[in-house]
């Protein structure tokens, strides 16, 4: 990757990202190797810690594969652990990836990561930095660029991180930015979920499937697989039965008078057939199934 391939976009140019001009501290031009528009098709960062773990490599292969694959753009920072991981799940399902890097664009970090950064480049992404060529990475300019990872994105999601972690800077840059935070709740005695907990308890939107994201974020896209809905009770499935024979809402006074059983037991059913989003409740006590 030679330095003449490099783009220099400023501020100032109709294709500098729109979302990143939006930031309290947006840089004043941006290096760019790749594709880059001013408005991504749906960004998405995802970031977390550099020693991920099983759980989280699941995750990052489930749910980032699931968002890339319909068109999501997932935006994340090319270093080890989830950030590569991230990268290259946009990749086996031919999404788009965007790295952004705390050096400049012919110091790629880590060096192992260089033929990542090629393929990023070849899909039809892009690598950038605020550095120009020949910045090296340091302590201080990976913070920085945290700032311009959540600034590209709708949205954060935190897959695995400890107390202390760089992607916990990210996401509360996205807060301030005005941006979604998401975050996959993990085990309580795990290091690598308490930042991610710690979120949730903060009003992060606790992720557990593509979903919940493509919901909060109000994105009308379809992961192309259907649901499945399996009964946990005897009244639940009466339930379900009840709902999947009507073309509409069916109002709960109907639902307790086809199901036979008594009007609390439908009413706490409901209530967990909506936690586990079984079943939608429509307002005005209508209810239909959750597809």
């Amino acid at each position: 990757m030679s330095r003449p391939n490099i783009q220099i976009i400023k501020i100032t140019d109709k294709n500098y990202p729109k979302l990143l001009k939006e930031i309290y501290d947006p840089p004043k031009e941006i290096y760019v190797l790749g594709k880059l528009e001013a408005e991504e098709k749906y960004p998405l960062a995802v970031v977390g810690t550099r020693k991920i773990s099983n759980y989280g490599k699941q995750i990052v292969s489930s749910i980032v594969k699931d968002l890339a694959k319909i068109g999501l753009t997932i935006v994340s920072g090319l270093a080890l652990g989830t950030d590569a991981l991230a990268h290259q799940a946009a990749l086996d399902v031919n999404g788009k990836t965007i790295a952004v890097l705390g050096s400049g664009l012919d110091m790629i970090y880590p060096r192992i990561h260089k033929k990542l950064a090629e393929r990023i480049i070849k899909s039809g992404g892009a690598i950038i930095s605020e550095y120009p060529p020949g910045t090296k990475p340091t302590k201080w300019t990976f913070p920085a660029r945290n700032r311009i990872i959540s600034g590209l994105s709708l949205g954060v999601l935190v897959i695995e991180a400890p107390e202390r972690s760089g992607a916990l800077i990210t996401a509360h840059h996205a807060l301030d930015q005005g941006r979604e935070v998401f975050a996959v709740p993990g085990n309580i005695y795990s290091q690598n979920s308490v930042g991610c907990n710690n979120l949730i308890k903060l009003g992060a939107k606790a992720v557990t499937d593509a979903n919940d994201i493509l919901e909060a974020l109000s994105l009308n896209l379809s992961l192309g697989k259907e649901k499945i809905i399996r009964p946990a009770s005897k009244e639940e499935k009466i339930i379900l039965e009840i709902l999947s024979t009507s073309e509409k809402p069916i109002h709960i006074d109907e639902i307790i008078k086809k199901s036979k059983l008594e009007t609390n037991i439908v009413n706490s059913t409901l209530t967990i057939m909506e936690i586990s989003k079984k079943v939608k409740h429509l307002g005005g006590e209508y209810y239909t199934l959750n597809f």
